[in-house]
């Protein structure tokens, strides 16, 4: 696996056409599970795991030889959205064993009986997560008390930028739009990245809670974006990498990885705009009713140790949430992230926002709104 396809590298849109409150009906289970790209239950040996996720978080789980170690090996199933994630629990939560679900999904995952309440006893690395990672991401991974994700890593929808070219770091969204850079920006295929930088510009507070009024707001800056300034909208992360090291594009929505993987093609820089990017806090769920609980418990275990988050730093130039693994990732991930200043991190650079609303109010948009506005940003 090369660095410019890891990661959320296929992060492509993905409408998701069913009723979210309720299991689909009228589908045999092994036309569920193959429509899921599972294999059937009877073809699943014990020692196997199904592991639905991005490509790359599994380097956490299997670090310091994990599968020999533990007799057991992760049969993987990378996902093009995290969508795909709440589709397969919802066919069969069972013949998930270990997934990466978008963190604003737990809570109605956990609400619609599709994932496990996280045993604690059997994850004690999990007491080893820095402070600041729990506080941010507690809000969506818990309820009541009870963990139903476990964090292992983090990051944000940034800005990235050719610092060869641009010598002045760019301080807004905006800057997308100026003349100089048309036909030379892009954005990624991650809607909630975008439309949360989007919202943001047009002067929404809340960009996961937004009106209708707001929301058509939004889609008209990112229409017009699209239509009038983007070179293209990046179908993945890797083809990001590409344009951004033949300097096709020198400004771009991204990750921060992204500035390590472009490597000495580019001198790629990260600038957190004034409006915010969107943070996310990924983290590790098991489906409800898996069959192998207790080795899916040692697997997120093993992701959390020193060993675990090391591997998937070094590997993917992801940053750490375990408190002492941080002084020895390499210097390169310590220059990326800003370890001392987490909490600035979350409140003045990013924002970790909580789900869209999933009924209507009459009022506020829903997800399936928010799915649709992007759908038109996307065919504009």
């Amino acid at each position: 696996m090369t660095k410019d396809n890891t990661g959320r590298s296929d992060l492509v849109h993905f409408r998701m056409d069913m009723d979210r409150r309720t299991l689909l009906k009228g589908i045999g289970a092994a036309g569920a599970l193959a429509v899921a790209g599972l294999p059937p239950l009877a073809a699943q040996a014990a020692t196997k795991l199904n592991f639905i996720g991005w490509e790359g978080y599994d380097s956490f789980l299997e670090a310091d030889d994990f599968s020999k170690k533990s007799g057991a090996a992760l049969q993987k199933s990378y996902i093009s959205s995290t969508d795909e994630i709440v589709t397969k629990l919802r066919l069969n939560p069972a013949q998930v064993d270990l997934c990466t679900p978008y963190f604003t999904t737990d809570h109605f995952l956990a609400e619609d009986s599709l994932i496990e309440e996280i045993d604690l006893s059997k994850v004690p690395n999990f007491k080893n997560i820095h402070p600041t990672i729990l506080k941010y991401c507690e809000g969506n991974m818990s309820k009541d008390g009870k963990w139903y994700a476990v964090p292992m890593t983090y990051g944000s929808n940034c800005m990235v930028y050719n610092a060869d070219i641009i010598k002045t770091a760019p301080t807004s969204w905006t800057d997308m739009l100026k003349p100089e850079y048309k036909g030379k920006c892009a954005i990624t295929a991650d809607y909630q990245g975008n439309i949360f930088a989007w919202a943001r510009v047009a002067g929404v507070k809340d960009p996961a809670h937004m009106t209708y009024d707001e929301l058509k707001k939004t889609t008209d800056l990112l229409i017009d974006l699209k239509k009038n300034h983007l070179r293209t909208i990046a179908p993945s992360y890797g083809d990001l990498v590409t344009m951004l090291s033949s300097k096709e594009v020198i400004i771009a929505q991204g990750w921060e990885p992204v500035a390590e993987w472009v490597g000495k093609a580019a001198t790629i820089k990260v600038a957190y705009p004034k409006e915010q990017a969107m943070g996310f806090i990924e983290g590790y769920a098991i489906g409800k009713g898996s069959p192998n609980i207790d080795a899916a418990h040692a697997f997120i275990n093993n992701a959390l140790s020193i060993k675990g988050q090391l591997a998937g730093a070094t590997a993917n130039s992801m940053p750490v949430v375990i408190a002492d693994a941080i002084p020895q990732t390499p210097p390169d991930n310590q220059a990326l992230y800003d370890y001392k200043g987490l909490d600035q991190y979350f409140t003045v650079k990013t924002n970790v926002v909580s789900m869209y609303p999933l009924d209507s109010d009459g009022v506020h948009a829903t997800w399936d709104d928010y799915q649709e506005a992007w759908e038109k940003v996307f065919k504009a």
